[in-house]
């Protein structure tokens, strides 16, 4: 397993610190407020997550989300820094993933 998935799912916000107009929307966008984090995955990832995910990488992306949840795969903050977001990088990156697998897997 690797991470290309879990940026796959972020796709349309790669690089989105080199554009102004992303960078100005998601100024105050909070991921390490729960509230936040859901509503963001809700709006703006889920319909992203069902438009454009296969069964198969729905099945593949949970299993790694999983993974990185319990801490048996790690993924450095660098990797998700080096991505370019338009927002900070949550401080407990557990946390995260397990936000997103249950939002997007309810």
């Amino acid at each position: 397993m690797n991470s290309d998935l879990l940026f796959y799912l972020f796709n349309d916000f790669i690089g989105g610190a080199d554009d102004d107009n992303l960078s100005m929307k998601y100024l105050n966008l909070d991921l390490n407020d729960s509230c936040s984090l859901r509503k963001f995955i809700c709006d703006e990832i889920k319909p992203f997550f069902e438009a454009h995910f296969s069964l198969a990488q729905k099945e593949e992306l949970y299993a790694f989300l999983l993974k990185l949840e319990s801490g048996e795969i790690k993924l450095d903050v660098n990797e998700f820094e080096n991505q370019l977001f338009p927002f900070n990088t949550p401080n407990n990156l557990h946390g995260f993933y397990k936000i997103i697998r249950n939002v997007l897997y309810e």
